[in-house]
């Protein structure tokens, strides 16, 4: 049986590990997107493209010590995404997109950058 690949750790500068919820969430790399362009004829049609910023949607665990502050300061940094495949992702100038809020020990938080890199 093969395996699934998911999010094994996030990491970034100015905090260190994040501690990820049992199920951490979602990663998805900057791409392009593409939106159908009709023609008169179907020959005629095309396509125009956009690009999508990387976005981490994240489930963390609150341990102590781990300051609410400074996860919402999180901006301009170089946030490093390991995938359990083996993949490494940077995503450069990366912020966090809105305040996140102290549930039952965990915490929903979302990290986005203009541009995702493969670095391993």
């Amino acid at each position: 049986m093969a395996q699934l690949n998911n999010i094994r750790s996030i990491s970034v500068p100015s905090i260190g590990k994040l501690p990820l919820a049992d199920k951490p969430g979602t990663f998805t790399p900057s791409g392009t997107t593409r939106t159908h362009k009709a023609g008169r004829l179907a020959q005629d049609g095309g396509y125009t493209e956009t690009s999508t910023p990387a976005k981490l949607d994240l489930s963390i665990n609150l341990q102590g010590g781990i300051s609410i502050d400074a996860l919402n300061d999180i901006k301009d940094e170089d946030v490093i995404v390991r995938l359990a495949d083996g993949a490494v992702y940077m995503l450069s100038q990366a912020f966090v997109t809105g305040p996140i809020g102290v549930g039952e020990g965990d915490s929903s938080l979302t990290i986005m950058a203009n541009v995702s890199e493969r670095i391993g």
